[in-house]
């Protein structure tokens, strides 16, 4: 036989479970309209993120993938732990890597901080052009590059050293700007 106590216990429970139950139904506005995408006026931080940035015809201008990216919605500022860019530009692609990035709030400007790994592979001839230096600004949409720091760039068995540097994706050209060094491979 139970007794009066556990009785009302029971009860008590059963009350409070019926309760919890209404109280947690969905309501007809829940579920309505779902998430167009992320509330940039919010601080968030994003794992294993990738992202593009599409020119004016929806072309992919730019893209990107990182471990982390964290926004600062007071500031707009992005900032990313070792971002991985590639560059789509006719035949050739750009692979650049760096330790870590700032992104300005318009995303036209990503400082690359720390040591900055640049890679240009030609998809036709299989060429190749590695540039290792550190902290570059990367204008996005005329696709430029420069650094004020030492760079070497390797070409085959060929080296350049010099410090400071510009550089045009579109047009594939660099300029470096002083104290630079050559060493050629001869055949």
């Amino acid at each position: 036989m139970i007794r009066r106590r556990t009785r009302l216990g029971i009860l008590l429970m059963s009350a409070l479970a019926g309760l919890t139950w209404l109280l947690s139904r969905p309501t007809e506005t829940d579920g309505e309209a779902p998430v167009a995408g992320i509330d940039t006026r919010l601080n968030y931080a994003l794992h294993d993120f990738q992202g593009r940035l599409l020119d004016q015809q929806g072309e992919t201008r730019l893209e990107i993938s990182a471990p982390l990216l964290q926004n600062n919605a007071a500031s707009g500022i992005g900032t990313v732990e070792k971002p991985d860019i590639r560059i789509q530009q006719d035949n050739e692609e750009w692979y650049i890597t760096a330790d870590s990035a700032v992104i300005a709030p318009d995303r036209e400007k990503i400082t690359l901080a720390g040591r900055v790994n640049m890679l240009r592979r030609n998809a036709v001839t299989g060429a190749r052009l590695d540039i290792v230096t550190r902290d570059v600004l990367l204008d996005v949409t005329p696709r430029t590059a420069s650094t004020d720091a030492d760079v070497r760039i390797l070409q085959n068995r060929d080296r350049l050293d010099a410090t400071g540097m510009r550089l045009d994706i579109i047009n594939d050209r660099f300029e470096l700007l002083s104290e630079v060094r050559a060493h050629y491979e001869v055949y």
